[in-house]
């Protein structure tokens, strides 16, 4: 009796192997025919990882439309119908203070090319009341406890999804500030100085060594605009992070990037009312 048993569950586990091994090449099979080869450079496959994740993750990265996963902050909420899409802050009440709340796409890119578009609505903008926008590090769920967010100033190494301090090169976060034209760089969320946040315009005597940022610094450019369409191009085999304005290419803003990133909208606003929308 004791061996038929133990036959039973023996034969019940092979079948339940059986079944995964079979889900795990129907999730291989269909994910080849459905990907492009760029798309399927962009997934590669990490030691024995699940092809079933990889699938579901190739669904969120190149298949369902984009959109602002986790919100960060305060004064910062879904709008209405938008399907998480579009993001904004409710005007009217009147703060002494800046707030800083952050807007993030939780789609992790690893590998590959991968694009992005925000629209900018902002009836006032300002130097000091702006919207930035780029790249930064995949992040925790609990980020969203935090009652103010700016991934360019704020030590979020906490929060990381992962440890990227260990990388060689190291850029947590990247963002193009919309209304000077220039752009902030968080090298590493844990050893931060303040001397590591400055702005292009203060690079200039650095970046004329470099050649590789002259194209950037040609393109940066002021927007007073109202409304603005700002894309990126982040090209991770490249290890590029390219900008563009209305539909018009401004340049690199970074080279020699390293690592996971995923799409991240910083507001710092002062009883504005303000709207970004994330579509590919």
């Amino acid at each position: 009796m004791v061996a038929r048993e133990e036959s039973s569950s023996t034969r019940n586990i092979k079948q339940k192997t059986d079944n995964a091994s079979l889900m795990e090449v129907a999730a291989r099979t269909v994910l080849f025919a459905l990907a492009t080869d760029d798309e399927r450079n962009a997934l590669p496959r990490r030691g024995d990882e699940s092809w079933i994740g990889i699938y579901h993750e190739f669904l969120s990265v190149f298949r369902t439309p984009l959109q602002f996963d986790k919100v960060v902050g305060d004064c910062l909420y879904y709008a209405e119908g938008s399907n998480n899409t579009i993001v904004q802050t409710i005007g009217g009440h009147i703060s002494a203070l800046v707030e800083d709340i952050t807007a993030i796409c939780s789609n992790i890119m690893r590998a590959g090319k991968h694009s992005v578009s925000f629209r900018v609505t902002d009836n006032h903008p300002s130097f000091f009341c702006s919207v930035t926008c780029g790249i930064m590090r995949p992040t925790t769920n609990d980020i969203t406890s935090l009652a103010k967010c700016h991934p360019a100033q704020d030590d979020l190494s906490r929060f990381s999804l992962k440890d990227y301090e260990k990388l060689p090169i190291n850029v947590d976060c990247s963002l193009l500030h919309t209304f000077s034209g220039s752009r902030l760089i968080r090298h590493r969320w844990e050893t931060w100085n303040e001397s590591m946040a400055v702005e292009d315009e203060r690079r200039n005597e650095l970046n004329k060594r470099r050649s590789q940022c002259l194209r950037l610094l040609a393109g940066m450019e002021e927007s007073h605009e109202t409304s603005l369409k700002i894309g990126f191009v982040l090209d991770l085999d490249e290890g590029t992070l390219d900008a563009y304005k209305n539909g018009r290419r401004l340049g690199t803003m970074m080279t020699h990037l390293t690592g996971e990133y995923c799409w991240v909208v910083q507001l710092s606003i002062s009883g504005r009312e303000v709207s970004v929308s994330i579509d590919r």
